[in-house]
């Protein structure tokens, strides 16, 4: 294929020279003379295991040019690679002026040019912003998008210093567009390596860049916060979190991964609070450990101001479909979904619970103790069977759709609302209006 990259940085460089490697004609556009000239001698501008050498190489071989010439890039190529940085502003929002200016200038030349046209976005972006970047394209150029104008979001995903590495041993390559002939173009490009190719929506790729690389730094602070603690109390906390990544089960793995409500139980809450309570005895700071039980909180305030939405009246019932604090156990100990009935009530919903593993005759011990001193009035709202609650609530509520009362729920009247917490919460469905 014949590929302009714009943007010769660490991005544009190392996608250069390694597309160019695979037997692409690559021209790569910098608006910095120097850098242009030092491609062009075969001498890389960033400092980058493997770059400089396979550079020479493509250089001589004729595969990759640089040029200052905007017009030369996408007149002579059938897709463009957008790499320009897009730097924090003072307010942390990053700066996407770079990309608009080089966006514009492909629509001026596209403009004047009737040839099918790719372009592809490797910049950082938040969600929304390629779909502005694409609409401006189509202004600029005069073009119709998915017609003669194809887009998409192509996420990087290379770490300095080993780059050239990662190009090549990708976990998978995303692929972010609503347009067919770009993700085939981009499946026929990296063909060669041996990844699967994710097809994704434009906002689902940008956001994913920008999850992956928080996950990185909550991780690389988690570990940090967990050796302060440790070191405090004597314990080698290289050692801890060596055997907590050993666990591939829960810890290293994609349990509780998923975006949904909120945490609760007998463990995670109590555990939590100990540890952080002990940091703060030996004046050691955990902002993030110290964070979780707030962003819980949140989570659950949100569930709350999604149902009572939902609720067109306080004289309408709404049907609580499981209320332990999580699927298939009994334990109501810092249940996140009696908390949110807690909520409820002191508002003066009228409420209804059901849950098919909790029968006030069969608590005892700790759990039948926790709702005799936190919840005694929980007896007056629950229901006996769950066509009771589906007979009587306008709004049901459950964590998951797909959960234990998945068939229960096909039972329930079509004017009733139904309410997956999970689902509305993670973004994975809207909120039905009313």
């Amino acid at each position: 294929m014949k590929i302009g990259i714009f943007g010769l940085g660490y991005v544009g460089l190392v996608n250069a020279v390694c597309l160019a490697q695979e037997g692409h004609d690559i021209i790569g556009v910098d608006v910095n003379p120097q850098k242009v000239s030092m491609v062009n001698a075969g001498t890389s501008p960033i400092t980058e295991a493997r770059v400089e050498d396979i550079l020479k190489v493509q250089v001589t071989e004729g595969r990759l040019i640089a040029t200052e010439q905007v017009e030369h890039a996408v007149t002579h190529s059938d897709m463009s690679f957008i790499c320009v940085g897009t730097p924090s502003t003072a307010h942390g929002a990053p700066d996407l002026t770079q990309v608009e200016h080089v966006c514009r200038q492909i629509g001026e030349v596209l403009k004047r040019s009737n040839k099918l046209h790719t372009v592809v976005m490797r910049s950082t972006m938040l969600p929304g912003s390629c779909q502005y970047m694409a609409e401006l394209l189509a202004d600029v150029s005069e073009r119709i998008l998915g017609k003669d104008l194809h887009i998409a979001f192509h996420p990087e995903f290379l770490r300095e210093g080993t780059a050239v590495d990662d190009f090549y041993a990708p976990p998978y390559t995303v692929v972010g567009t609503a347009h067919l002939h770009a993700a085939a173009l981009l499946k026929a490009l990296y063909g060669f390596l041996d990844a699967p190719l994710e097809h994704i929506g434009l906002a689902e790729a940008e956001m994913l860049k920008y999850a992956c690389n928080a996950f990185h730094a909550t991780k690389i602070t988690f570990a940090n916060e967990i050796g302060r603690v440790a070191r405090e109390l004597g314990v080698d906390g290289t050692k801890v979190m060596a055997l907590l990544c050993q666990d591939h089960v829960l810890n290293i793995s994609p349990a509780y991964m998923r975006p949904g409500f909120a945490y609760g139980g007998s463990c995670l809450p109590k555990d939590l609070r100990a540890l952080v309570g002990r940091a703060r005895l030996q004046n050691t700071h955990v902002p993030l450990l110290e964070s979780l039980a707030w962003s819980n909180r949140i989570q659950i305030e949100h569930a709350y101001e999604i149902i009572a939405k939902a609720v067109q009246s306080k004289e309408d019932t709404i049907g609580f479909l499981g209320f332990s604090f999580k699927a298939g156990t009994d334990d109501l100990r810092e249940s996140p979904m009696v908390d949110l009935v807690e909520r409820f009530i002191g508002k003066g919903y009228r409420l209804l619970l059901y849950d098919q593993h909790v029968s006030l005759t069969r608590l005892m011990g700790s759990n039948k103790q926790y709702i005799q001193q936190e919840i005694p009035h929980l007896a007056e709202l629950m229901a006996e069977d769950v066509a009771h609650v589906l007979r009587k609530s306008k709004v049901l509520v459950v964590v998951n759709r797909k959960g234990p009362y998945e068939a229960a729920l096909k039972q329930a009247d079509a004017a009733t609302r139904i309410i997956s917490l999970e689902d509305i919460l993670s973004g994975h469905t809207r909120m039905p209006s009313l």
